[in-house]
């Protein structure tokens, strides 16, 4: 034993087991102190952003409104601690409870869990306002937006879009329901050319047009569009007119390209419309040839109209006149079982004189201007009756006749109507030769009876001057055109000239 002391090794061997036993033994008082430490590792800290904050409520007749989301958390502790705690983040929890609670705005201190007891939590903020309101329920009607309707395929026709549920439910608080304006759904018809059946998503807008971050019931709801070939008609395009072209200047032609456009839409509207005549240009500015695009305007019920523009060309000419003499003209709408006779003038003829362009006056016959009047519904006596042109457009008129003076009666007073043209103001009377008494004296006799004699030299006379003028009108109305004085004899109407 005494050479085990006297063994300086023995010696540093027991003093080395001293000090270790010192150590433990001081460490094993840290270890009390610290409990779940390890012995040497110091304290931390790390800050927690963006802890989600749950809220406990009556979620079955409440809904909260208000409330902050996430939270900030600080912890303090041991560092291993500290690191084990990134692995433990399901773990711990950031709560408010308001079960039990009334309705109303409410301030709650944020509780923690799932914490290891080492560590020291704190949470900013340590209060919260929470907003509680009661849950209601509320319908809407679901409406229909078609997008990129402009890029359906042409003649394809859109019909009436229907939704299956016509309405969703809304459960939220009461301050959110009021914000709902409308709810929604959206369908692309981009490009398609059959119906479409489909689901699609409900959207909650406010007035505004925001939309409202909000659940509905059902989420989403059954659309169809009906996608159709439309009915199509081809319809010719009128260019109307309005002022009028400087002094010596006509129109020679004004032509539209293309000359029809193609209408769209139901065949109960398609069938009522047979031209478009909505498209007018001013004359007043117009000097020289020129061009105007038109926008082709859609008629009500009509889907579309293509093309939707047109171009319209305009030719100026310098105006000439063209005279037609004895131009006649017909009588028409005479009711059965009357006569006409005209008063003034007393022939069917007329001076009429055409002012247009030269290229359409060259072109111009009699039989492209139709001249009459309209007796429909005169009653007898003595009418002045419009005279009526209708011809080529882009022509004017100017007659020597505007208004003519007719006598009409029933067929069975033709006598009475004669006599009553014969005693019109403004005409002699011819002497009765039964109301005169005979001369008592032989001169006056022989005077009376030179007088026949001159009379009837001048008679003889004038008989073959009126064959000739009859000759002559015979023979200028067989030039003139023999259809033209047979169309009034044809009338079936009686004409005292």
């Amino acid at each position: 034993m005494d050479k085990w002391f006297n063994n300086k090794w023995f010696i540093r061997g027991i003093s080395i087991f001293i000090a270790v036993m010192l150590y433990m033994m001081v460490s094993i008082d840290n270890v009390n102190q610290q409990p779940g430490g390890i012995p040497g590792i110091t304290d931390g800290h790390r800050v927690l952003e963006e802890v989600d904050l749950q809220i406990y409520y009556n979620d079955e007749d409440y809904i909260v409104t208000d409330a902050p989301q996430t939270v900030e958390v600080n912890v303090r502790g041991p560092q291993n601690v500290l690191t084990m705690l990134q692995f433990r983040s399901q773990q711990y929890e950031l709560f408010i409870d308001l079960r039990g609670k009334e309705p109303g705005e409410h301030y709650e201190r944020v509780q923690h869990r799932g914490f290891s007891s080492d560590l020291n939590v704190s949470v900013i903020p340590m209060t919260v306002r929470v907003t509680l309101e009661e849950k209601q329920t509320a319908s809407f009607p679901v409406e229909v937006e078609l997008l990129n309707q402009e890029d359906v395929e042409p003649g394809y026709t859109i019909g009436e879009p229907s939704v299956e549920p016509s309405t969703v439910e809304v459960t939220a608080a009461e301050s959110l329901i009021n914000q709902i304006a409308y709810a929604r759904t959206f369908v692309d018809i981009r490009g398609e050319t059959e119906t479409i059946e489909d689901r699609f998503d409900v959207v909650l807008f406010d007035s505004f047009g925001n939309e409202i971050q909000l659940e509905t019931t059902p989420s989403d709801v059954e659309v169809e569009v009906p996608i159709t070939a439309s009915p199509r008609k081809d319809v010719p395009v009128n260019i109307g007119r309005e002022g009028s072209l400087p002094n010596g200047s006509a129109v020679a032609s004004i032509e539209a390209s293309p000359s029809e456009v193609t209408l769209f839409g139901p065949s109960d509207v398609l069938n009522n419309i047979d031209s478009i005549d909505d498209l007018t240009i001013d004359l007043n500015d117009i000097t020289e040839d020129t061009s105007f695009e038109l926008d082709v305007p859609v008629p009500d019920g009509v889907e579309r109209v293509e093309p939707s523009t047109i171009t319209v060309d305009v030719e100026i000419e310098e105006e000439e006149t063209r005279t037609f003499g004895n131009f006649p003209f017909d009588i028409v709408g005479l009711e059965e079982g009357k006569e006409v006779e005209l008063v003034s003038p007393e022939s069917a003829y007329f001076d009429l004189q055409v002012l247009g362009a030269p290229s359409l006056l060259s072109q111009l016959g009699r039989n492209d201007i139709d001249a009459f009047i309209d007796l429909e519904g005169l009653e007898d006596g003595e009418h002045e009756v419009p005279l009526v042109l209708n011809g080529p457009r882009n022509l004017r008129f100017n007659q020597s006749l505007n208004e003519v003076q007719v006598l009409v009666y029933d067929e069975e007073n033709e006598e009475e109507a004669t006599q009553a043209m014969r005693s019109s103001p403004g005409e002699s009377e011819e002497p009765e030769e039964d109301s005169e008494e005979p001369s008592s004296t032989e001169p006056e006799d022989e005077e009376a009876n030179r007088e026949d004699e001159e009379l009837e030299e001048q008679e003889e006379q004038e008989e073959p001057d009126e064959e000739d003028e009859d000759n002559e009108e015979d023979e200028t109305e067989e030039d003139e055109g023999e259809e033209e004085s047979s169309s009034t004899e044809s009338s079936g109407l009686k004409i005292w000239i």
